[in-house]
């Protein structure tokens, strides 16, 4: 399960930054309901598969995309998700280490903005990365 252990190192820094903004992520956890002229976002962890190039099995590689979505309310310049893109950038740089509870890793591409989505109430700008790391093979039977 080191998918969720490099979540969890990624969601820390992430959860540090937007609290210093202050900017609110959307917790799928914890209810969630944005005001209409909130700039808010939603961050998703999308694993690949996991491998083992170790004799033995030692260890397992860990590798996936980390995506942050900024959804911003229509009529708002793009321009307030474009500086948001900028900052997730040099927060998530390419080679910053990823630490948690066994698992040792790093951002291994960086930040890229996606295309804009747009609805009738508002509009998504997503921006997404890659991390890679390593973690001992969890126990048998754990």
């Amino acid at each position: 399960m080191s998918h969720a252990r490099a979540r969890q190192a990624i969601e820390v820094k992430l959860m540090a930054w937007a609290t210093a903004r202050p900017i609110r992520v959307a917790n799928f956890e914890q209810g969630f309901e944005a005001g209409p002229d909130d700039i808010y976002l939603r961050a998703f962890l999308l694993p690949a598969s996991t491998t083992c190039s170790y004799l033995g099995g030692e260890a397992y590689e860990y590798t996936g995309v980390y995506q942050v979505s900024i959804i911003c309310p229509a009529g708002q310049v793009l321009a307030a998700a474009e500086t948001l893109v900028g900052e997730l950038s040099s927060l998530f740089r390419v080679d910053s280490e990823l630490s948690r509870n066994g698992f040792e890793g790093m951002i291994v591409e960086p930040v890229e903005q996606g295309p804009t989505i747009t609805e009738s109430a508002t509009y998504t700008v997503p921006a997404s990365f890659t991390y890679r790391g390593i973690a001992d093979q969890p126990p048998a039977g754990a």
